[in-house]
């Protein structure tokens, strides 16, 4: 779906010259020359200070022709700072009082004019035609062609949203015209500039750009800045029908920074529901609604009825993608019922496929909206509704299971489809592929899924942000999973695993290779404002609520009310910026998604002792790709994906605390075993292997695997094997090649221990780092800053923090780690906390990353759609994505006690094998040990990366190594309260 932008008509009012003066001459004063000269300075709000001002004395005076100047200035002030109801109030009570003094001139024409656009706005469409039309008669009675112009152009505006696209056409004619007859750049660049979206209205992306293009030299040649920014953003909604949502993205962040700037609230209120558009494209729901939310509320300040309709139809279809259709019906049906009384035809378009979509269930409601919709685009005809109309008549032949029509929509539509209809090819493809299937036509079924996964993959590419990239990919998660299905009914196991693969590598995680250069220098300096604020809000909530953690740290940023709001506000800009100005360019685009895996490169990156497990889910099955050094196997069964989620959600719930029988989880464990592991064994797939290495899809990344428990054994997965993650089976070879030549013998490293006193056991844990490796450094205290990690970070050892790690729920790109705050601050890189943001754009060269702190690689996987899966970052992935070849990270809370005996155990099996074996030992004791045996103290902690620093080819440990007692003396009780 196209996110068009509204015609720019309110421009037109800022054309009126000191010409435009009654002809029953009014006394001249010198406030309507201040006022005037501050309007079209754009100086709003103090114009509008000045034409009170100038109204209160002519009422004093008498001077009723005095006062119908003021009314008509102070109208048109009230109406550019989007306040409708006040500019309507006034504009009425200035019309009414020329009809009673007689005044039929120019200025009568003018007033009529700004109401028709405050009756625009407001979504009364025929009474703007009407009040237009009584503007352009009075115009020409008056024989004024500025007036006339103004009037025609404005004309064109309700005209447009009811559909009557070739009269609105002819009026931004003659008003283009008009503009160059009179030497007027406004009225010419204004035309250009509402004919141009029509354009985008009817699908010609190329002449709408070229129209676009030439409105810009127009405004910026003549200084209109309003003109400007109306240009800049629909010149978005052009790149975006030609598919360059990158383009469209940067020139929304242009267009509402300038509206800000000149308090425009309704055109602030357009750019941010069009910035949402492009998130929903991208599959960003929920970021998509907060803009939705944002760009409501102004409008309800504002009384812009006229604009909310689309706005609540942008938040029905966000509210359906996160699973809450109930809310969806209703965002849907007023949007439709503020539509359909202001008439416009587009709008109601969109609004009926919407609910057709929420009736799926109701097929009698859902073809009777489709019916309305039919006789909409009948009557507008333009390529777009007609394509439009084919994709949601597709889907809906698809819904009847009517295969055959469905394949025969897309076959007529494809040779018409452009190179800027990708979001209506996907959609075309994947139903056709999915007919195909159903139709038993497997090989057709192949080519259709080819060309939706490309037409994705297109989409993705014009993406700049790779966050954005990421989303798109997981929102078209069931495309993949169609053409991964199919593929392997055909027996092409090696395809369906690169696109399994593929879809997991650019899909899931590509937000590892965002923001890692630096954006456009407005957009640094925006940056730099927002981290300023929110560094100035974090010291007072401090002042105002200190947190003190009882452990490792909390599950939410707690502050007082107001300044919590205000921060999470500043945050929530911030990632959006970030968002759209991440760029390509860390070493992890090499590592995810580049190109498809190639199987052979896989299996050579992997030892005799490893197997690879790549996990793929759809709708109805999980797919297990088995790959070994010597074997390539496919294991699938088929699942309910809603009970899969809820069994993982009831373990964690279990084991994410120490408190109750934790032998009560072992049921749950044993059934996720049974899904997850359990078919593979049985096949013998593991068997003669100490190492597996695991790449999961959504939710699953959040599995404990360590503590799956296999009930005729009695053992967790952990006793039998040593456990990695990898964001890609692709990533092996990369990850692996870039640590050739590291070994326990490089550089010793850094242990850190911000809050000694806090977390008693957290200076023996870093002390215990430090005894394993000779030479470390150990930091303590106030020495633990953000500054000593990020130069930890940078160099060629190991690094250890033991502290609190925050995991931020509603801004996860501020999910930090703690660290000790200077004495004095010296910017936000030296302030204390070092947050997901912040580790993207660090460079780190360090082989191992030990985050011993609360929730370092959890996510808000309940969030989310459990095939999908977490779209958020967590701080273990944003280490890993900066340079880290593997990093050591917690899915819950720690407790201080059990941190230090877990981080004492690994360290000491390190020195004598790699880091996966060396986790997994340590897991085996604290398995054995009394005090530690709750999965709480060891299930949830995860390897992420390579997994083989500091091994030896001669490496002593295997998996049927006994394990040892205590190796070093740690406190029996975990429970410490700093």
């Amino acid at each position: 779906m196209i996110h068009r932008r509204r015609l720019g008509g309110l421009l037109l009012l800022a054309a009126c010259t000191s010409g435009d003066r009654p002809l029953h001459r009014a006394r001249e004063d010198p406030s309507l020359r201040l006022g005037d000269s501050l309007y079209q300075a754009q100086q709003y709000d103090s114009a509008r200070v000045i034409f009170l001002s100038g109204l209160a004395r002519a009422r004093t005076a008498g001077d009723t022709l005095l006062q119908a100047r003021f009314l008509t200035e102070l109208g048109l002030a009230w109406y550019r700072l989007g306040n409708l109801p006040e500019s309507r109030r006034v504009l009425e009570e200035d019309i009414g009082l020329k009809a009673r003094l007689s005044i039929r001139d120019v200025t009568l024409s003018r007033s009529l004019n700004a109401l028709g656009l405050v009756a625009r706005d407001e979504g009364r469409h025929t009474e703007a035609v009407a009040l237009f039309e009584r503007a352009l008669l009075t115009a020409r009675s008056a024989d004024d062609p500025a007036a006339i112009a103004r009037a025609a152009g404005n004309l064109g505006l309700p005209l447009a949203s009811l559909g009557e696209h070739t009269r609105a056409r002819a009026a931004y004619r003659e008003l283009r015209s008009a503009g160059q007859r009179l030497g007027n750049p406004r009225y010419e660049g204004n035309g250009v500039l509402n004919e141009a979206m029509l354009d985008v209205w009817e699908g010609d992306a190329p002449t709408a750009i070229a129209r676009l293009d030439t409105a810009l030299v127009i405004y910026r040649a003549s200084g209109n800045r309003t003109g400007e920014q109306f240009a800049l953003g629909q010149l978005a909604s052009a790149w975006e029908l030609a598919g360059e949502y990158n383009r469209a993205l940067a020139l929304l962040d242009s267009a509402l920074s300038l509206a800000r700037e000149l308090e425009l609230a309704g055109e602030v209120a357009d750019n941010l529901r069009l910035i949402a558009g492009l998130h929903s494209e991208a599959g960003d729901w929920r970021r998509a609604l907060r803009y939705y939310e944002q760009a409501d509320s102004l409008l309800r300040a504002a009384r812009y009825e006229g604009m909310r309709g689309a706005i609540l139809r942008g938040a029905a279809s966000a509210y359906l993608a996160l699973g809450n259709p109930r809310r969806a019906r209703l965002d849907a049906e007023e949007a439709l019922r503020l539509h359909v009384r202001s008439g416009e035809a587009l709008e109601q378009l969109d609004d009926l496929l919407l609910l057709t979509e929420l009736d799926s269930t109701r097929p009698a409601d859902a073809e009777r909206h489709l019916m309305e919709a039919r006789r909409i685009v009948a009557r507008l005809d333009t390529r777009i509704t007609r394509l439009t109309m084919t994709v949601a008549d597709a889907r809906a032949a698809e819904r009847r299971g009517d295969a055959t029509r469905a394949l025969g929509l897309v076959n007529a539509a494809a040779p018409t489809l452009g190179p800027g209809d990708l979001w209506a090819e996907w959609q075309l493809f994947a139903v056709a592929a999915r007919a195909a299937n159903k139709l038993r036509r497997p090989d057709s079924a192949v080519v259709l899924g080819r060309r939706a996964v490309q037409a994705i993959e297109r989409q993705r590419g014009n993406m700049g942000s790779e966050i954005l990239r990421r989303t798109l990919i997981t929102d078209r998660a069931d495309v993949y999973g169609e053409l991964v299905v199919t593929l392997l009914r055909l027996g092409r196991n090696d395809d369906a695993f690169a696109v399994a693969d593929g879809a997991r590598s650019r899909g899931l995680l590509e937000h590892f290779s965002a923001v890692r250069t630096t954006g456009p220098e407005p957009d640094l300096r925006r940056g730099d404002e927002l981290l300023r604020r929110i560094d100035l809000l974090m010291r007072r909530l401090r002042e105002v609520e200190p947190t003190t953690p009882r452990e490792r740290g909390v599950t939410r940023d707690s502050a007082a009310l107001l300044l919590d709001q205000q921060l999470a506000a500043a945050r929530t800009e911030y990632e959006a910026l970030a968002t759209r100005t991440a760029r390509d360019g860390s070493r992890a685009s090499s590592l995810l998604g580049a190109r498809p895996p190639r199987l052979a490169e896989v299996q050579a990156a992997l030892t005799l002792d490893e197997v690879l497990l790549e996990y793929f889910l759809t709708s109805e099955r999980l797919i297990v790709f088995v790959v070994g050094r010597d074997q390539f196997r496919v294991v699938e069964r088929r699942l309910d994906v809603a009970v899969l989620r809820h069994r993982i959600e009831l373990l964690r719930d279990l084991w994410s605390n120490a408190q109750g029988n934790w032998r009560s989880g072992l049921p749950v464990a044993q059934a996720l075993e049974a899904i997850l592991v359990a078919p593979v064994r049985e096949h013998g797939l593991i068997a003669g292997h100490r190492r597996i290495l695991l790449v999961p899809h959504g939710i699953l990344g959040q599995v404990p695997f360590a503590a799956l428990h296999d009930a005729e054994t009695g053992r967790f997965l952990v006793e039998d094997f040593a456990l990695s993650h990898l964001p890609s089976a692709a990533s092996l070879s990369a990850l692996r090649n870039s640590v050739t030549g590291r070994s326990l013998k490089d550089e010793a490293g850094v242990g850190l221990a911000p809050f000694p006193h806090k977390l008693p056991a957290s200076a023996g844990e870093v002390r215990a780092f430090g005894a394993a490796r000779s030479g470390a450094g150990t930091l303590f205290g106030r020495e633990a800053t953000e500054q000593a990690i990020r130069a930890a970070l940078g160099g060629s050892g190991p690094v250890h923090v033991a502290t609190h790690g925050t995991l931020n729920v509603r801004n996860p790109m501020f999910s930090r780690i703690e660290l000790s705050p200077p004495g004095r601050l010296t910017g936000a890189d030296n302030d204390g906390r070092l947050e997901v943001h912040e580790l993207m754009g660090l460079t780190i060269r360090s082989p191992l990353v030990f985050l011993s702190g609360c929730e370092t690689g959890a996510g808000q996987a309940w969030a989310d759609d459990p095939i999908r899966g977490t779209a958020d970052l967590t701080l273990a992935q944003a280490v890993l994505s900066a340079g880290a070849d593997n990093v050591i990270s917690t899915l819950w809370r720690i407790r201080d006690g059990g941190a230090a005996a877990f981080a004492a155990r690994f360290y000491t099996w390190l020195q004598r094998g790699g880091a996966s074996l060396a986790l997994a030992q340590a897991q085996r004791e604290m398995i054995a040990d009394p005090a530690y045996s709750n999965p709480f103290y060891w299930a949830g902690y995860i390897l992420s990366g390579e997994g083989r620093f500091g091994e030896s080819p001669k490496s002593g440990i295997t998996a049927s190594v006994p394990l040892s007692k205590a190796l070093l003396s740690v406190p029996a009780n975990p429970r410490r309260t700093p």
